[in-house]
């Protein structure tokens, strides 16, 4: 089964409320790379190591979230890490619901999205993971 690796633990942001994870569950079991009082900036070295042991299964069928908020270089060792494990890296991104003319930003629901970083060779032929 495919898993969500959450980049960090989601936690209140500057509007006020947590970012709900539930609708990300169903792409499969949610794995936290990193907790609120890790702090990859400082520590990058162990933040690498940290990340690598968590996502040392990461392949093309699981997805990274970012859920918004918190330090960017977990998003940064996040995403070299999934690209150094599979030429296809699916993330997952927050779509808001309009009502009433306007975005939402706490409803909505997750949709996927595929980047291609490499083509896998494959008897001298490349072709798309």
């Amino acid at each position: 089964m495919s898993k969500v690796y959450v980049v960090q633990r989601p936690i209140k942001n500057k509007f006020g409320w947590v970012p709900d994870l539930t609708d990300a569950a169903r792409y499969g079991a949610l794995e936290i790379i990193f907790e609120g009082d890790d702090k990859p900036q400082f520590l990058p070295g162990p933040s690498v190591a940290k990340a690598r042991r968590i996502m040392k299964d990461f392949g093309p069928d699981d997805y990274l979230l970012w859920a918004g908020g918190g330090d960017p270089i977990a998003v940064m060792i996040a995403c070299m890490i999934a690209g150094e494990l599979s030429p296809m890296v699916r993330v997952l991104r927050w779509e808001r619901n309009m009502e009433e003319g306007e975005r939402d930003r706490r409803k909505g629901w997750y949709m996927p999205v595929a980047l291609e970083l490499r083509k896998v060779k494959e008897n001298d032929e490349y072709k798309s993971a």
